[in-house]
Parts: C-alpha cells; sequence; structure tokens
C-alpha cells in the first residue's frame, strides 16, 4: 500500500509536450492553443495541468475592462516549431514545469494569449483548439477578431488520445488516490446510521479526506425504502442537502468521487441502514453482478463497447431494466473523465495502461443497488484500485 504521496517528475512533462506536438504535426497543425479553468473547482483543468502541472486557483470573475481579462484561465501556446508560452493568472508557486518555454503571468490573460501567438508568428497559422468547451465565445470572439487570418480548428482528440493511457507515475497517483477514496467512503458508510443525516455522512467523509490532502468533486447521495410504500431521499444543491434523516430499514447508497493531486477517485457503495432484507441484499449484489462482469471482460482484443456490454448485458440477465442518470458503464479516469467511454458499440481498444471506472446502478420496486470500482489494465490482466470494502451485510 502507497503510504506517501508520489508526484510526476519534471521531466515527464515535457515528454508529454513532444507527444502532444507530435500529434499536431501528424494533425497538420502549427501548433497547439491549450485552455484549462479553474478556479477553485475540479472541472476542465486537466489539460493545462497535464501538459505543464499548473493549476490556476483564483476564481472565475467576469471580465472588467481596463483591469483584467480571462481570470480563473490558462492558455498553452504549443507550436510544432519554436518555444512554449504559458499565460497564467496568478504567480508560479514554482511547481510549474516548462524548463523550455515562457511563463506569462498577467492579469490580461486573453490578450496576453493573443500576443503569445503572435509572438510565435502564427498570425496566419493553422492552430489546433484543446479544451474547446472551456473557451467561452466572450474569448474565442476576441482571439479570432485580433488574428482575423488565423484558422482555429478543434484538435482534442490529440491530448483525448495521450490521457488515456497512464505512464507509470501517473498510476501511482491513481494507486493512491483511489486508496483515499476508499478509505473515504469506509468512514462514510461506518457514519450511515438509523438518524444519520446525508450532511453528517459527508462530514465524517471530509474529516478522512482533507488531511489526507483531497478535495471533494461531489457525494451523490440516495436513500430510500422500497416495497408497497416506497420513498426516495434525494438532494441537488448540495446533494448532501437532504433534511431527511436515515430510518433503521432504508437502504443508502454512496457515490463519491474526489481529487488527490490533481488525480481523480470514484467509486460507490451501498448498504442497509440496521439489518439487511433479502431483497436489499439482491439489489445490491445485482450491482456488483454487473460490475464484475464488465471487468471480466477484460481481456486482449477487447474493445470500450464490449465491456458495456457484458456488464449491461448482465443488467439485463438478472432481470433489471437499462435505465438511469448515465447510460454507460463507466469511463476511464485520471486528471478527469478520461476516455474511453463504456457505452455500448464503442469501438476503442482496451490496452495496457488504461484506467477504467465501472458504474452501476440498478432499481426496482423502490429498491436500489450501486457499486463502482476503478481497475488498471496490466498486460496479464487488471488490478484493483479502489480497495474499500465491497459488502455491508
Amino acid at each position: 500500500m502507497v503510504v506517501t504521496r508520489p508526484s510526476i517528475p519534471a521531466e515527464e512533462f515535457a515528454q508529454r509536450r513532444a507527444r502532444a506536438v507530435a500529434g499536431a504535426k501528424a494533425g497538420g497543425f502549427d501548433a497547439l492553443l491549450v485552455c484549462s479553468r479553474g478556479g477553485g473547482t475540479v472541472d476542465r483543468f486537466a489539460d493545462v495541468m497535464y501538459l505543464t502541472n499548473f493549476y490556476t486557483s483564483f476564481p472565475y470573475t467576469p471580465d472588467h475592462a481596463g483591469a483584467w481579462s480571462g481570470r480563473a484561465h490558462s492558455f498553452l501556446v504549443l507550436p510544432t516549431g519554436g518555444r512554449p508560452r504559458l499565460v497564467i493568472d496568478i504567480p508560479n508557486n514554482g511547481s510549474v514545469h516548462l524548463d523550455d518555454g515562457e511563463i506569462i503571468y498577467t492579469d490580461f490573460v486573453i490578450e496576453a494569449a493573443i500576443q503569445a501567438l503572435k509572438d510565435a508568428g502564427l498570425e496566419r497559422g493553422r492552430i489546433g483548439i484543446v479544451g474547446e468547451d472551456t473557451l467561452p465565445v466572450s474569448f474565442h470572439r476576441k482571439i479570432v477578431t485580433a488574428l482575423p487570418e488565423m484558422v482555429l480548428l478543434p484538435a482534442d482528440d490529440i491530448l483525448t488520445r495521450l490521457r488515456s493511457v497512464k505512464s507509470a507515475a501517473e498510476i501511482e497517483m491513481l494507486r493512491y488516490s483511489s486508496q483515499i477514496g476508499s478509505r473515504m467512503i469506509e468512514t462514510m458508510m461506518a457514519a450511515a446510521e438509523p438518524g444519520a443525516s446525508h450532511a453528517e455522512i459527508v462530514a465524517a467523509g471530509m474529516q478522512s479526506l482533507v488531511p489526507a490532502g483531497g478535495i471533494l468533486y461531489n457525494s451523490f447521495m440516495a436513500s430510500g425504502r422500497g416495497g408497497e410504500n416506497p420513498k426516495a431521499v434525494r438532494h441537488a444543491f448540495p446533494t448532501w442537502g437532504a433534511t431527511e434523516r436515515l430510518d433503521s430499514g432504508d437502504w443508502i447508497r454512496l457515490g463519491i468521487s474526489g481529487i488527490v493531486g490533481g488525480y481523480v477517485f470514484d467509486l460507490s457503495r451501498s448498504k442497509a441502514v440496521g439489518p439487511a432484507s433479502n431483497r436489499q441484499v439482491a439489489l445490491f449484489e445485482a450491482a456488483i453482478s454487473c460490475i464484475e462482469a464488465g471487468i471480466g471482460a477484460i481481456r486482449p482484443g477487447a474493445t470500450a463497447g464490449d465491456l458495456a456490454k457484458a456488464g449491461l448485458g448482465k443488467q439485463e440477465e438478472l432481470g433489471f431494466k437499462l435505465e438511469g442518470v448515465f447510460p454507460a458503464l463507466g469511463h476511464g479516469i485520471g486528471l478527469g473523465w478520461d476516455s474511453p467511454w463504456l457505452s455500448i458499440g464503442e469501438p476503442t481498444p482496451i490496452t495496457p495502461g488504461m484506467v477504467l471506472c465501472f458504474e452501476r446502478t440498478v432499481t426496482q420496486d423502490g429498491y436500489l443497488g450501486d457499486f463502482e470500482e476503478t481497475v488498471l489494465v496490466t498486460e496479464t490482466g487488471i488490478e484493483m484500485l479502489t480497495d474499500a470494502t465491497k459488502r455491508f451485510w
């Protein structure tokens, strides 16, 4: 078991940029413009961090003409020939790894990104945008207005491919993060007793997560009761905000995700509140069986679609409808939700070095079972990265 927090060596970031440049050349681009968003959140920070180890903690603030622009965003201009330029909105605290490039700290992020493109001689270049969904329309408008002869085209696929297979150092980060998440969910499950609220259960988990240096992404909470008078207790904002307290005879599911050192953990568990009934256990076991079927389909030549077919097929075989808020069996994981998506028909080959989350929720007659695990695909099979207790009955 990992007992000290691992890290990514500085030289790996240069290797990643070199592979990204190779991908840009293969795509016919003169450069990549990589955009990420931080701001204290954990959505869409990954691409710039993957290439430079930079994350901005400054919160998103609407642009104020003459005072600032682009707060909470960062840009990496990565030419296929020439020095990279990283534009950031907070000072570099020494964690950035960009020895072969220039770091530009400014209050005017958009203007500095435009100037960085000009300084790289890319005014008439063919530029691939990575992180297009983090680029607000107003930012895009400023860029194309300032550089009308530059061609901007989508290029997310370049980093999607690179990020889908993890390095040895990334695997250590994910192994560590998954263990932190596993301990957190065990703490939460222990707190899920009659009389407890969803918020108190999350608070117990935070006592485990925060000292470990982790950030909570979300905790999907649901509890309820099946049978003749079914009930379901959920809340949206925050997800742990329901006022009802647990009763003996309820079921509860916890689906947690968080980040340690930039790398995501993601897992879920279910249990009975008080003694478990046979019907509750049947649903809990059904969710586990779906995940085990999907994981069991990992073999040479398998595709993401094959894994999805195995797990979702098991769900149908057990008599449960394919329904829920997430139609796939899972996804890749790393500095966020990575490729591949474990959905029916997805042709992406499953290869060693991928880290996959398998997740499934089954419901019937007011009962619910939920289960999620994270696994590493190896040359010889798999390694389980999440190691939380599976069964609480």
